[in-house]
């Protein structure tokens, strides 16, 4: 067997992680690349300026990721909307949220948007990030925003099918809507880079309830996410490590 310093992988993009960045905290890296990705196209659309109010639909853990990373971006008053309070709202707050709005107990879109525009000071947000993917955000999340506010979808990631949205208040509000898909080879340096300077800022592994990767492990992880019980389910090969 011979070992090499280096190894050339010609046609390939590899990125290497920090020497003492925890593996677990470092398989966050390609998740908030994307929540990133998403926030930077809502910067170069002028959407994004710095200190923005920033609405977060969705707090799975892209929703609990983008709570993250819109503090390290700039913002300056973050909301999470989501359910259930207990795993999500509750590690949305641990997170650094200013506030949280339970869609269990506000259950009428109108309560949602009258208590999201209270939360960010009554005008609506600067900036909503849809990270949820249910079809229903989309127009719920357009009357989150003040006039001129920017929308970002980024949660459509499967085809949900077509949603009924009002297309003039569109024009009305005036507001710049920016989709956002994935990320490329070259963004992924920028959540390595995230991760590792605020590791500490955030209970980043707090997000993960671990499964061993055998058949029951398999079977707990997905019905254990599927009943949101979980923020983020996590199969990992090493049973001692699913122990703990």
């Amino acid at each position: 067997m011979v070992y090499v310093d280096f190894d050339m992988l010609p046609g390939t993009k590899i990125y290497r992680l920090p020497d003492d960045l925890p593996h677990r905290l470092g398989s966050l890296a390609e998740p908030l690349t994307s929540v990133i990705r998403a926030f930077e196209r809502a910067k170069k659309a002028g959407g994004f300026p710095w200190g923005a109010s920033v609405v977060v639909q969705g707090t799975g853990p892209i929703g609990i990721l983008a709570v993250a990373a819109a503090q390290e971006m700039g913002a300056g008053r973050v909301v999470a909307v989501g359910a259930p309070e207990n795993p999500r709202l509750a590690l949305a707050r641990r997170f650094g949220a200013d506030a949280t709005v339970d869609i269990d107990e506000l259950r009428r879109p109108e309560e949602r948007i009258a208590a999201v525009r209270e939360a960010v000071g009554g005008y609506g947000a600067d900036l909503v990030i849809d990270c949820s993917g249910h079809p229903s955000a989309g127009p719920e999340g357009i009357e989150f925003l003040r006039d001129g506010g920017t929308y970002v979808e980024m949660g459509q990631f499967t085809d949900a099918g077509s949603i009924d949205t009002n297309w003039h208040r569109i024009c009305t509000k005036d507001i710049t809507i920016v989709g956002s898909w994935g990320f490329t080879a070259n963004d992924l340096p920028l959540g390595i880079a995230m991760l590792d300077r605020a590791r500490d800022r955030y209970p980043w592994l707090a997000m993960q309830t671990l499964f061993p990767f055998d058949e029951q492990g398999l079977a707990a992880a997905i019905e254990e996410a599927m009943a949101m019980r979980t923020v983020k389910s996590t199969v990992v090969l090493d049973p001692e490590l699913a122990a703990r």
